[in-house]
C-alpha cells in the first residue's frame, strides 16, 4: 500500500505523535510510507491518506486539507482523520467535509483503520524517520517524546483530557519505547513526556516508572555524550533502501555533513588529509560520494568523535503538561526527586487554590528542584485581578528561593470553540486584548525579575482601569 501522513500547516512546538505510530504500523507491514506537512501536489493516487488534527481554532484551515486531499484517493474512503480536533468535533467534522472515518480518541486498535490484525497502534514506538520527510523544524527539537501514562484522575470541566483519553492509567511501558528508538536512531539528550496526571499514579506505580526512567540514564548525573551523525544517518540512508525510497534527502545530509566536517577548524592536517585524499577518488576509486562514505564509514565515524564534545553532559526529563499540585505529597515528591527534572512544572490556574500551590512549590524546593515553570490559566471564571495575583505569587516565591519561576499565562476558550474569540464572565476584549500585548512583549513568558514584572504591572493596571 502506498501511505501518506498528513499534517495541516499550523504551526505546532511538537511532532505529530499519532501519524508517528501510525507510520510504524504500516511498515511493519512493509507499506510505502510519506509524511507532508501542509497541501501539497501530487500525482500519486494513494491507497490511504490519515490526516492528523491539533486545536479547534485551526478548524478551518484541517478542513480545507482534507478537501485538498480528496482528490488524491480513489474514494473518500481511503482518508482517515485524527487527533484532539477530530475527536473533540466529530461529527462537524464529518458534516464540513464529507468524510466518513473520523477517529476519536486513541487508535489502540488497528480495527479502528479497518485492519483486522488487532494491533494497539497507540503503544508502538514513535517513528522518526518521517520527519525527514519535510522542511519544518519542530521547536521542541531532537528530544525522545513519550508517555508512561494516558488519562487523568480529575475531570476538570475546562479540560478536553477526560474526552480525549479517559481515566489514568499506564498505558506503555516507558523502557522499551526508549530503548528502541535509541536502537534505531541513536541516543538522544532529553525526554518530554506528554502524560497529563504522573501524579495521580500510586505511590508503588511512581517507583516502578522512575526506576525505569533511572535505568535508562535519566539520572542527577551527567552521563549523556552525543553520539556520532555520522551514525544516525548512515542507518537512515539503509532503511530507505530497504523501505524502498529514494535516498535522496539522506545522501544530500551525508555530503553536507562532509562539507562541515572539512570546514571544522579543529581538524589536524592529517585528518584533513585523510579526508580530502579519500574525496578526491571520488569518481574513480569509488562510484559516487555515497560509496565514498559508506566504504570508508568507520575512519570518519573515529575522525568526527577525536573533535566531538567528550565531557558528559546532563539529561533532563520534562513532564511537559505539568503535575497536579493537589496530588503532590512528601512521599511522591521523594520518588520522583531522583529524575533530573527540568523544569518542574505545575499549573496554578485558580487564585483559591494559592495554598496547594505555594506548598507544592516549597516542598519541590526543599527537594533540590532548580528552576520551576507554571501554567495559569485566564479568562475562565477568574478575573484579571487574579491573574495579577498569581503572578505576583510566583515573584515572591522566586525571590524566597532564589531560583527562576516562569509564568505561562493561558488563554481559556471552550473546547467546542473553532477560533479564540472567546470571552470570559469577568473578561472583556479590551482586557484580553491588553494581556495579549504583554505577553507579545515578554514573548509569552513572565520571568521571576521583580522589576520588569512591576513595569507590566504597571501598564496592566492602566488598561484594566485600576481594576487591580
Amino acid at each position: 500500500m502506498k501511505i501518506l501522513l498528513v499534517e495541516p500547516d499550523y504551526m505546532n512546538k511538537y511532532p505529530p505523535m499519532g501519524l508517528m505510530k501510525i507510520s510504524r504500523y504500516h511498515k511493519k507491514r512493509d507499506d510505502y510510507v510519506i509524511f507532508y506537512k501542509g497541501k501539497v501536489d501530487s500525482s500519486t493516487i494513494w491507497d490511504r491518506i490519515y490526516i492528523t488534527t491539533l486545536f479547534t481554532f485551526h478548524f478551518n484551515k484541517v478542513v480545507d486539507t482534507i478537501k485538498f486531499y480528496k482528490s488524491q484517493v480513489r474514494t473518500t474512503n481511503d482518508i482517515y482523520v485524527g487527533g484532539i480536533m477530530a475527536s473533540l468535533m466529530t461529527d462537524r467534522l464529518k458534516e464540513k467535509t464529507g468524510i466518513e472515518n473520523i477517529i476519536s480518541g486513541r487508535l489502540t486498535n488497528s480495527q479502528m483503520i479497518g485492519f483486522n490484525d488487532n494491533v494497539n497502534i497507540d503503544n508502538l514506538p514513535l517513528d522518526y524517520d518521517i520527519l525527514k520527510d519535510i522542511q519544518y523544524k519542530y521547536p521542541a527539537g531532537d528530544n525522545y517524546f513519550g508517555y508512561t501514562t494516558r488519562g487523568c484522575v480529575n475531570r476538570c470541566s475546562f479540560c478536553a483530557v477526560p474526552i480525549l483519553e479517559g481515566s489514568l492509567d499506564i498505558t506503555n511501558n516507558i523502557k522499551a519505547q526508549v530503548s528502541n528508538i535509541r536502537n534505531e536512531y541513536g541516543d538522544k539528550r532529553n525526554l518530554l513526556l506528554l502524560d497529563n496526571n504522573i501524579l495521580g499514579l500510586e505511590e508503588n506505580e511512581l517507583e516502578k516508572i522512575v526506576k525505569d526512567l533511572n535505568d535508562l540514564g535519566f539520572v542527577k548525573e551527567p552521563n549523556y555524550i552525543k553520539p556520532p551523525k555520522i551514525d544516525s544517518l548512515v542507518k537512515l540512508y539503509y532503511r530507505y533502501i530497504e523501505e524502498g525510497r529514494s535516498p535522496i534527502k539522506v545522501m544530500n545530509e551525508l555530503s553536507k555533513y562532509i562539507s562541515e566536517l572539512l570546514k571544522n577548524k579543529s581538524l589536524s592536517k592529517s585528518n584533513r588529509k585523510i579526508l580530502e585524499d579519500m574525496t578526491s577518488n571520488i569518481g574513480t576509486v569509488y562510484e559516487d560520494e555515497i560509496q565514498c562514505i559508506l566504504d570508508n564509514y568507520e575512519i570518519i565515524r573515529e575522525i568526527e568523535k577525536k573533535y566531538s564534545y567528550k565531557i558528559p553532559l546532563q539529561r533532563y526529563v520534562d513532564f511537559n503538561q505539568g503535575m497536579d499540585a493537589r496530588e503532590l505529597t512528601e512521599s511522591k515528591m521523594k520518588i520522583i526527586s531522583r529524575l533530573p527534572i527540568r523544569p518542574f512544572r505545575i499549573a496554578f490556574d485558580d487564585v483559591r487554590s494559592a495554598d496547594t500551590y505555594i506548598n507544592a512549590l516549597r516542598l519541590a524546593n526543599k527537594y533540590d528542584v532548580n528552576e520551576f515553570s507554571n501554567y495559569l490559566l485566564y479568562n475562565y471564571k477568574d478575573k484579571p485581578e487574579d491573574l495579577y495575583k498569581r503572578l505576583e505569587i510566583n515573584i515572591n516565591l522566586s525571590e524566597e528561593f532564589n531560583k527562576h519561576i516562569y509564568s505561562f499565562p493561558m488563554q481559556y476558550a471552550p473546547i467546542n470553540y473553532t477560533n479564540r474569540n472567546f470571552v470570559g464572565e469577568h473578561w472583556n476584549k479590551y482586557y484580553l486584548r491588553s494581556i495579549r500585548a504583554i505577553l507579545n512583549v515578554s514573548h509569552g513568558v513572565f520571568g521571576g525579575d521583580r522589576s520588569f514584572f512591576e513595569r507590566l504591572m504597571n501598564i496592566m493596571k492602566f488598561y484594566l482601569c485600576q481594576k487591580i
